[in-house]
């Protein structure tokens, strides 16, 4: 048989290379359709220091992010990075969006975005999301972090604790002050329906400043 041409296939690499790039570039995430939310998605780098935490260690930090939040300024990617140490891409336009990827044990990834309640509005939430690659029901057992201390904790804060049925095995709390909301999803750590929860999202939203 005769040799493959090596030109030929650099060129078909090359070209499969920009093809999942181009699908990469395109996936997007959202809020839920009650709010219109829309997440800035476009793919962003994965920095070391993104990747070298746990589950626990990664939610302290945002934890006490949390806490740091008095109103709309805190919701700042250079503020967030400043609080957590973690690293965003911020988009280059000057809108204020973000976003920060990192991995964790396994499959099992992270995002923290910022959040706008329309397209072309100024972000007034973030949003910090677990997932599963290829599997979105997947066991949470090696990424469980359970609602006890983010419950515990804000309530030393301050913050008033309220809840709403849950909806297709996902439960909803909601932690609030005067100047700060916070919604946390939980779902079934080995199942969808599972009396054992772990957290799978967070919103965090902040009043203006002021």
């Amino acid at each position: 048989m005769p040799k493959p041409d090596s030109h030929l296939l650099a060129k078909i690499l090359a070209s499969m290379v920009c093809v999942l790039a181009a699908f990469s570039c395109a996936a997007t995430t959202a809020g839920p359709a009650s709010v219109q939310e829309t997440a800035f998605m476009t793919e962003a780098a994965s920095p070391a220091i993104n990747d070298s935490l746990s589950a626990q260690q990664l939610h302290d930090r945002i934890l006490a992010w949390v806490l740091s939040v008095n109103d709309a300024r805190d919701l700042s990617a250079q503020n967030i990075e400043r609080q957590t140490g973690l690293s965003l891409k911020i988009d280059t336009e000057g809108t204020g969006s973000f976003r920060g990827v990192g991995a964790l044990t396994g499959s099992w990834r992270y995002s923290l975005s910022s959040v706008k309640p329309a397209p072309g509005a100024s972000p007034h939430s973030v949003l910090f999301s677990m997932g599963h690659s290829g599997d979105r029901y997947a066991d949470m057992t090696p990424v469980c972090v359970g609602l006890e201390r983010y419950q515990s904790t804000l309530a030393a804060a301050g913050f008033k604790a309220s809840q709403r049925p849950p909806r297709l095995g996902t439960e909803y709390r909601f932690f609030r002050t005067e100047k700060v909301s916070v919604r946390i999803e939980l779902r079934g750590r080995t199942k969808l329906y599972d009396p054992q929860l772990c957290i799978t999202r967070i919103f965090i939203s902040a009043a203006p400043q002021g």
